[in-house]
């Protein structure tokens, strides 16, 4: 007798059938095959994973090379995160519309091939465009991991793998600063891109010598979801708005004409975001989701993470490298404490979860997070190398269960069949509050070094300095640099760098401020929670 197709079937999240067939494809599981594949795909995540903390760590060569100011080399970052962002939860239909295996060569080319025009940039504004570019290939490229992964493993042997890539990202994130700092500091910041270009050429061959002979998978017709792209739009135009307007306010105050004509603009798109998602045929959030408050909380609890954890390396690769005067490859060793610790208590962050739950793990994690960054921007102008690693490795032990929980509060608060949208609104998250981390904290930088070194100059009676002079001041002041300047007034020539190092120093110390701003309103959206889960606790 015949069976009716049952539609389940077709869903990649259920378990493999009996015999061990690979997810989705109704082929036998292939195991050297499939394990080839993951050695593919870890090669893509690890390209993109690199290139964040490498870039961090080029940047004040960078900045230097191309004469770039602050304000370009925060687009440099902020443009590709802007650009992941708006495009993440986007992206995720494209391997259901052309195949995950199309979509992953696509992004991998892409990113290299980005990577090497970024490497030959010689003007900035170039160059932030072509980090626009990069963006849209690491999007494009993310999300069709975890699909290809599905399509090679059975459901039942899906852990290893996840914990795999998952590694992967831990381990190139963590070796970033130091491999950053080596091609930095022997070869030059545009090799900090050009690596990518190797490493995406070998990603390709080795994916098309896997795959010789196997057919693509394609997606049924029934399966492929429509792109909304009006909503991808405006959330790209929304994300821009509120990048601008935390930029605007930082610098100019609430009140300022430019960030009340930002804040209204900003407002008008979430409006107009939402509207567009409750009509939209095909959303890209869907309306059970926006109506969630406790997704909303962890959401925004995600955006403050990744708000102090970017803002704070931004600011910290200028006190490094420029104002204690280090290497590019120290400074790439002094911030391991950081990236090394995130590696090593992710685990222990998961065990702590099933004992004491998400809430409680989250809450303790920042509040030794809030700490952490509070005694950063207290640090002295010239401290020990135990002192600043104490302070990062107690950032990374503060925002790795911080993180990890934030991810499980997000996925439990929706419905099964939509946790990959879940956690492409996680990543999402992950990407505004690294956007507008750095837009905060480095507006903010130069900002209060403006106002200190146009104090400094009123008291030294030099208000009439070279304007020369004051802008190149600007420049290096707010980055770190303090070696001496031309056009100099006579009245700063004896003092100028301890004076230059005392503004930088004040003006870290405020940006750093924000973290922890961000840190206790993370703090604030997850406590009401954990509070009523152990009245509950209490009650049974």
């Amino acid at each position: 007798m015949s069976r009716a197709h049952d539609p389940r079937s077709d869903d990649p999240a259920r378990p493999a059938p009996a015999g061990g067939r690979a997810a989705d494809t109704g082929r036998p599981f292939e195991p050297r095959a499939a394990w080839l594949m993951l050695a593919v795909i870890t090669m893509g995540t690890t390209m993109v994973s690199l290139d964040g903390t490498i870039v961090l760590l080029a940047q004040p060569a960078l900045q230097a090379d191309l004469n770039a100011s602050l304000v370009q080399v925060q687009w440099v970052t902020a443009a590709y995160v802007l650009a992941v962002g708006a495009l993440l939860i986007v992206s995720g239909g494209i391997g259901d519309r052309i195949g995950n295996r199309l979509t992953f060569l696509i992004g991998v080319t892409g990113f290299a091939v980005s990577s090497g025009l970024i490497a030959a940039a010689h003007d900035a504004g170039w160059l932030i465009g072509l980090r626009v570019l990069q963006g849209v290939s690491g999007a494009v490229l993310q999300p069709s991991t975890m699909g290809l992964l599905r399509e090679s493993f059975p459901e039942d042997r899906l852990d290893m793998p996840i914990a795999v890539r998952s590694a992967s990202i831990g381990i190139s994130t963590a070796a970033g600063p130091v491999i950053g700092g080596l091609l930095v500091e022997h070869v030059s910041w545009r090799a900090a891109f050009l690596i990518n270009i190797p490493l995406g050429l070998l990603t390709v061959a080795l994916g098309a010598w896997v795959w010789r002979g196997r057919p693509a998978r394609r997606p049924a017709p029934a399966a492929r979801r429509s792109f909304d792209v009006p909503g991808a739009l405006i959330l790209g135009l929304l994300l821009c708005a509120l990048f601008l307007d935390v930029s605007a306010i930082a610098a100019r105050g609430v009140t300022d004409g430019r960030s009340v004509a930002l804040t209204v603009a900003t407002t008008v798109l979430a409006w107009l975001f939402v509207r567009r998602e409750r009509r939209a045929v095909d959303p890209l959030v869907p309306p059970t989701l926006l109506a969630s408050p406790p997704l909303w909380a962890g959401f925004v609890l995600v955006i403050s993470l990744a708000f102090t954890m970017i803002g704070t390396l931004f600011v910290v690769s200028y006190y490094v490298q420029n104002h204690l005067g280090l290497h590019p490859v120290e400074g790439g060793v002094h911030v391991l404490p950081l990236t090394g610790t995130l590696i090593v208590a992710a685990p222990l962050s998961g065990i702590a979860m099933r004992k004491v739950g998400a809430r409680a793990v989250v809450c303790a994690g920042l509040a030794v997070t809030a700490g952490a960054v509070y005694g950063l921007s207290r640090i002295g102008t010239q401290p020990g190398s135990t002192h600043l690693g104490l302070l990062l490795f107690a950032l990374g032990l503060g925002l790795a269960p911080a993180l990890a929980g934030s991810t499980k509060m997000i996925v439990s608060q929706v419905p099964v069949p939509l946790g990959g949208l879940a956690g492409g609104l996680h990543q999402t998250g992950m990407q505004i509050g690294s956007g507008i981390g750095i837009a905060t904290m480095g507006t903010m930088l130069g900002s209060r070094a403006e106002d200190l070194l146009r104090t400094a100059l009123r008291q030294a009676g030099a208000d009439d300095a070279d304007p020369r002079f004051v802008r190149q001041a600007l420049d290096e002041v707010s980055v770190g640099l303090h070696q001496p300047l031309a056009h100099m007034p006579a009245g700063l020539r004896g003092t100028w760098e301890g004076l230059s190092r005392s503004i930088f120093m004040d003006a870290m110390s405020y940006a750093l401020l924000a973290g922890v701003i961000a840190t206790c309103v993370g703090l604030a959206v997850t406590a009401p929670s954990l509070l009523t889960e152990l009245r509950d606790r209490k009650a049974r």
